[in-house]
């Protein structure tokens, strides 16, 4: 393109010079010419010029690129590195819930059954109560043996079976 204008351009000023030979001197004609490339050759160096500014601006940009090409990359390797930590935090956190739900049901089961153990010894703290008013009751009473159905608690269900021992009543 710029070659293009640069013919052109020396095509024009040779035609134009064709012309103006005619009523010109010799030494005209050569300063004339002269000033002509002169003039050519100064657009050419600043055309040069300016290109070496536009190559090294392209190379500033080349570089700035490939830095931040490396700053992206960098960038990227840190982000997996951090989903991959998020992610075994994230098994770690639904391991520790699944722990967290199994403790929270045994400590419902153990509380029921605190519950249930409280009441079976509160029953047996009640009947040792009775247990230990009856023998002066019994002593008052018969002096003879007796048989008696002793009552026997079944400890997980909580039911009463009669049992078929004998009790001895002596004062």
């Amino acid at each position: 393109m710029k070659k293009v204008r640069l013919v052109t351009l020396l095509t024009a000023m040779a035609v134009f010079g064709a012309t103006g030979a005619h009523g010109q001197s010799k030494k005209e004609k050569i300063e004339a010419l002269t000033h002509q490339v002169d003039s050519l050759r100064r657009a050419l160096a600043a055309k040069n010029e300016s290109m070496v500014q536009l190559q090294l601006k392209l190379a500033k940009i080349e570089g700035a690129t490939d830095a931040h090409n490396e700053e992206i990359n960098r960038l990227e390797n840190k982000s997996d590195s951090l989903k991959e930590a998020l992610m075994t935090r994230n098994a770690t956190i639904e391991s520790q819930n699944t722990k967290i739900t199994q403790l929270t049901t045994d400590i419902t089961n153990l509380q029921a059954q605190q519950k249930d153990w409280t009441s079976k010894n509160e029953e047996l703290s009640t009947e040792l109560a009775n247990l230990k008013q009856k023998p002066a009751d019994a002593a008052t009473t018969a002096k003879d043996v007796k048989p008696a159905n002793i009552v026997k608690e079944e400890s997980k269900t909580g039911t009463v079976v009669p049992a078929n021992k004998q009790e001895t009543v002596k004062n």
